[in-house]
């Protein structure tokens, strides 16, 4: 009987602990989610892009004009005006963190109007969109820096492509036509024939975003015999897009601003981190592009 005493007895202790614990761990909880709601939100423009530079390096590369020409600089200082209406605080562009620096140097030879060439880890010119929108932008609001926040993780798609060929030719069949989808033709004609904010309009739809999406969810169920091959490749876009996110958050603060620019392939991945996140206040950039 004294030995089934002490077992209830040692039974009530840890129930009573784990139940303080719990407790605690709750209203600790509790206190952590009320702090973060008292804090200003951080207001996040996300724009997706096209490479205005044609670096090539993508699964579908459109063909852009060139953008320097008197009628296309009109047309992304007219994109500029209505960018800047958000009144960023901070710009932040698709440039890999441990650029930073040289990042930096950059801005600053421009900002004194002093920057005779644009070379920054894989952007390497004066037509890009990192300079042609994200430096002029970040000047026209009067800021002293503007933030890089990418991370490059490597999506293999040659292996993506050789498992394809072999064990789901179907999809080989799926992503020609998909280049040839009418989202693709009409990026391409807008390019060609439209203005470039008739263009970011486009890029930026919700439909647009979701056809985006497409893609990545068909390329995931490719397999062979003993691996998740399309699985394990989408695993790598949507790893980065997580990095992009949390170098986004190491550098926003309660109350910014921020402008965000990234290529329109990242903007399934990007846009429900920052509509999710409970620090963040998601503005869409059709507000004022329209």
């Amino acid at each position: 009987m004294g030995q089934s005493f002490l077992k209830t007895k040692k039974s009530s202790v840890i129930v009573c602990t784990l139940l303080i614990f719990l407790t605690l761990t709750t209203a600790n909880l509790g206190r952590a989610q009320a702090q973060e709601q008292t804090k200003e939100p951080i207001k996040v423009m996300l724009l997706g892009t096209v490479h205005l530079d044609n670096p090539g390096r993508d699964a579908i590369n459109p063909k852009v004009p060139n953008i320097l020409t008197e009628q296309k600089q009109n047309e992304l200082r007219e994109m500029r005006q209505r960018l800047a209406d958000f009144q960023p605080n901070k710009v932040a562009l698709e440039v890999e963190m441990k650029h930073q620096a040289d990042f930096d140097s950059l801005y600053r030879q421009f900002h004194a109007g002093k920057l005779d060439s644009f070379s920054t880890g894989d952007f390497v010119s004066k037509r890009s969109e990192q300079y042609q929108i994200g430096f002029k932008l970040a000047k026209k609001r009067g800021l002293e820096h503007v933030y890089a926040v990418d991370h490059q993780k490597p999506m293999e798609m040659g292996r993506l492509m050789k498992a394809a060929k072999k064990h789901d030719p179907d999809f080989l069949e799926y992503f020609s036509r998909y280049k040839k989808s009418n989202a693709v033709q009409n990026t391409d004609s807008l390019l060609q024939n439209g203005s470039l904010v008739e263009l970011y309009q486009s890029l930026n739809t919700a439909e647009r975003v979701d056809k985006y999406h497409e893609p990545y969810v068909r390329s995931s169920t490719v397999t062979t015999d003993s691996a998740y091959v399309g699985a394990e490749v989408t695993t790598q876009y949507y790893e980065r897009n997580l990095r992009i996110y949390a170098n986004l958050m190491k550098v926003a603060e309660p109350g910014d601003r921020i402008f965000v620019m990234f290529g329109a392939g990242h903007q399934p991945f990007l846009r429900p981190l920052l509509k999710d996140s409970p620090r963040v206040e998601f503005v869409d950039p059709m507000g004022y592009l329209k």
